[in-house]
């Protein structure tokens, strides 16, 4: 993984005790799908009313995940984007008796649609605390995106400024890495280990301000984008270590978990979570060399959902053995408990 360096800037991250995550938003859902029960690890599927004629969990191409975390006797709460649509997200929330005003804290990991495009229905809902935080990476997150070909690229939209100061949501920018609660953001992560392709394109100056963007991007019409705002999540498991959440990990799942390494000063690696974007324009070797580096890196588990792929959760099954989690709408992971 490279030479471990500390950071200059690091704030002190408390260890937790327990860790949940549900996947509210995710691109499959499964009737049959078993439970997990380990001694550190309790794998749950489905939602309380998805049985019930004319309810069901909805699938689509987006993640959204509700991260719940236990230090002590202080609980909080994360919601780490919010998929593709509302409808999917207050949906499938609501099966799974979610509450969103006890939510703490938002987090957008990155500008992309399948990210950020449930989070106007949320805002409108009213469900959410007045002043709530929202972190994000930085100004390029807002601006205007474009997917496809430089020849004809389709709109991939743009994050509602307007909607947001409506709701009175506190947005904070950091591409430093910062404290949300009990869990640490990577801020910026280098691309040290993987140089992963991204298939959409940034608008510099279109619902973002150019002024605040960095200077090799803030001068141009159109570029291709390279996601250099996307942040990464990690927890410290207490005894166990962290667990680390790459929502798509444009900027390569481990370089992901160097950067939460590098900003936590924790290098045990408990888990991995999140979407790993090793489908295409990524290649079946890409997938495989990032298995095999990840096993190398020795996690308990592995939980990879969204854009991971199936080359990746089949060589990572490979690589191993007994822990890979395959995620659907509606799982409930508990890290920490006693299964």
């Amino acid at each position: 993984m490279g030479q471990r360096t500390a950071f200059p800037h690091r704030p002190a991250l408390t260890p937790v005790d327990s860790l949940s995550v549900r996947f509210l938003v995710d691109g499959a859902v499964s009737a049959f799908a078993e439970p997990v029960r380990r001694a550190d690890l309790l794998v749950q599927h489905g939602a309380r009313g998805q049985s019930d004629v004319g309810l069901r969990l909805l699938a689509e191409w987006g993640l959204s995940l509700l991260i719940e975390s236990r230090a002590a006797a202080e609980q909080r709460t994360v919601l780490l984007d919010f998929g593709y649509s509302s409808l999917a997200l207050l949906n499938n929330a609501h099966l799974a008796g979610v509450d969103f005003a006890t939510v703490d804290a938002l987090l957008l990991s990155h500008g992309h649609y399948d990210h950020f495009g449930g989070l106007n229905g949320l805002l409108q809902s009213g469900r959410l605390r007045p002043g709530i935080p929202m972190l994000v990476g930085g100004e390029e997150a807002f601006c205007h995106r474009l997917r496809g070909s430089a020849d004809n690229p389709l709109d991939f939209g743009a994050i509602d400024r307007d909607a947001l100061r409506r709701a009175q949501v506190s947005v904070r920018t950091e591409s430093r890495p910062a404290l949300l609660g009990h869990d640490m953001t990577t801020g910026q992560i280098p691309l040290a280990i993987e140089s992963p392709r991204t298939p959409t394109w940034m608008e510099p100056g279109v619902n973002c301000d150019r002024r605040m963007l960095d200077s090799d991007k803030s001068g141009l019409e159109r570029i291709v984008d390279d996601s250099r705002h996307e942040l990464g999540l990690a927890y410290h498991m207490r005894g166990r270590g962290l667990v680390v959440f790459g929502s798509c990990s444009h900027r390569g799942i481990l370089n992901t978990i160097q950067s939460a390494q590098r900003a936590t000063g924790v290098h045990r690696l408990h888990a991995v979570v999140g979407g790993f974007h090793l489908v295409r324009p990524q290649t079946e070797d890409d997938t495989r060399r990032t298995a095999q580096a990840l096993a190398e890196l020795a996690p308990d588990y592995v939980v990879p959902g969204h854009c991971s792929g199936e080359w990746f959760i089949s060589a990572a099954e490979a690589a191993m053995p007994g822990k890979i989690i395959r995620p659907y709408v509606g799982t409930h992971v508990q890290f920490g408990t006693q299964g």
